[in-house]
């Protein structure tokens, strides 16, 4: 049941923009108030639970994106990682959307939960691209870096202009990405 719960929990964020309250959620999957309260404090109980499960799977989807542009030319590998991380924050748009909201955040705030478990994997490109740089020099180009991927990839995913040009925009930033490890 409290699986029942969180799938149309996200069925009706994705459906509509609008964020659905706990009685709508109960006649959505046809059960008493009582029985979401039973599973789930409040809304913002079950959007925490699925916003955690799209932290987990964005996690999961960069890495693996990260992977493969491991041994790719720069701005093939560059497009890969901007590729992977826009598809993964669309396909949690609904979620990500509704988070914000009920946190009063910003949508970069969700990024440090993903950030985090990446950093040693975000510090491969660099170090290939860079060899003339020390670790430390290396950190703060992955701290810059990180932060532009994640600020760019959310505004392709989910700001995006109904007129703009998807894959132009995702290789724009990936030319951006790539000029920040440009020698001096």
């Amino acid at each position: 049941m409290r699986q029942q719960l969180l799938t149309y929990a996200l069925e009706m964020l994705t459906a509509d923009a609008a964020r659905p309250t706990t009685a709508q959620l109960a006649k959505k999957a046809h059960v008493s108030i009582g029985t979401v309260y039973r599973y789930f404090a409040d809304m913002d109980a079950i959007i925490e639970e699925l916003r955690l499960a799209a932290v987990h799977d964005i996690t999961a989807t960069l890495a693996s994106g990260i992977g493969r542009a491991m041994d790719a030319e720069p701005m093939a590998a560059m497009i890969t990682v901007v590729e992977t991380l826009t598809s993964a924050f669309e396909k949690h748009g609904a979620v990500l959307r509704a988070s914000v909201a009920a946190q009063d955040t910003e949508l970069g705030d969700a990024w440090a939960e993903v950030e985090a478990p990446l950093l040693p994997l975000a510090r491969i490109i660099p170090m290939r691209l860079r060899p003339d740089l020390d670790d430390a020099a290396i950190d703060d180009l992955v701290f810059i870096t990180m932060g532009a991927t994640a600020s760019m990839c959310l505004r392709i995913a989910l700001l995006r202009p109904p007129h703009a040009d998807r894959d132009a925009l995702i290789a724009t930033a990936a030319r951006m990405l790539l000029a920040a490890f440009d020698t001096p």
